[in-house]
């Protein structure tokens, strides 16, 4: 009987080890997978963050290219300076057209109403529709001069485009430099609403000796944006110096430099590439990387 009894008690403790062994490992096990699963969460949305700046910086970013040829047409960027019509239309689109509230000489301030009325196509393939407003406190070469820009009925490929981006002239006499700064910024990409906003700085760095003709302007970005999502999941985004975007004004896309995209202490980087002119820029982080195609 004696010996029963400790058999039963050796059998009870083995049984005790293993049910306490199973518990442990399975503890470990789901442990181990709930922290792979909240990795793979906070990259996938630093990823789907860094490809959406990609998207809805290029959409403010062409806004200040808008004006710029524009108001080149216009003879708002410097006193007796007029680029050639035909060009314009070819570039932002047979249904473009715009007015100026005030034509008089050096009066100021004066508003211009950019219209593309129910949408045509660019000559890269780029669908602009409604109505930009832009004011200018002066000619847009000049130091000082404030250019306010609000999309009021527009959209791009269909999106639609709110906030203001106001533009500041800090040129010198060796540097043609502007102060960029978009507020209350808002882009819907497929369902999801997103807020913007941008603090950039856009030096040109190519076509100062012409100014008069927009189409060989290039220019350099740096800066920080910011995207904001429905469930307050934010994204901070950074261009230092060193990388800084290059935008040719004839290319519809940025050409060159690298953006630090962070979403909850997660870090990834979308490189633009080296120069060429075309609608690819990678997202990396780590060891994932993810080709994107830029909207038009």
């Amino acid at each position: 009987m004696k010996g029963y009894f400790c058999f039963n008690r050796i059998f009870a403790g083995v049984i005790v080890l293993l049910v306490m062994a199973t518990v442990f490992f399975a503890c470990s096990k789901s442990a181990t997978d709930t922290a792979n699963v909240d990795t793979n969460k906070s990259d996938n949305q630093t990823i789907t963050a860094a490809a959406d700046q990609a998207i809805v910086s290029g959409i403010y970013d062409d806004l200040f290219g808008i004006a710029l040829e524009v108001g080149a047409d216009a003879s708002l960027n410097e006193t007796g300076r007029k680029a050639h019509r035909a060009e314009l239309a070819a570039k932002l689109g047979s249904c473009f057209s715009y007015d100026v509230d005030d034509v008089t000489v050096d009066q100021w301030p004066k508003t211009m109403l950019i219209k593309f009325g129910a949408g045509c196509a660019d000559n890269t393939g780029r669908v602009r529709a409604g109505n930009i407003q832009v004011t200018y406190s002066g000619y847009f070469y000049y130091p000082g001069s404030v250019i306010v820009i609000k999309p009021l009925t527009y959209t791009v490929n269909g999106v639609v485009v709110t906030g203001t981006k106001t533009i500041t002239n800090m040129s010198t006499a060796n540097v043609y430099k502007y102060s960029s700064v978009v507020t209350g910024g808002t882009v819907k990409l497929d369902t999801v609403m997103v807020s913007f906003n941008s603090n950039t700085i856009i030096t040109q760095t190519s076509g100062t000796a012409t100014l008069g003709d927009v189409t060989d302007d290039i220019f350099s970005i740096t800066g920080r944006d910011s995207l904001v999502y429905p469930l307050g999941i934010s994204a901070s985004i950074t261009v230092n110096d060193a990388d800084a975007l290059e935008r040719k004004l004839e290319c519809p896309w940025i050409g060159k430099g690298k953006a630090l995209v962070t979403v909850n202490g997660v870090t990834a980087t979308v490189d633009y590439g080296n120069g060429i002119c075309d609608d690819s820029a990678t997202v990396d982080l780590g060891d994932k990387v993810k080709s994107i195609v830029l909207p038009r």
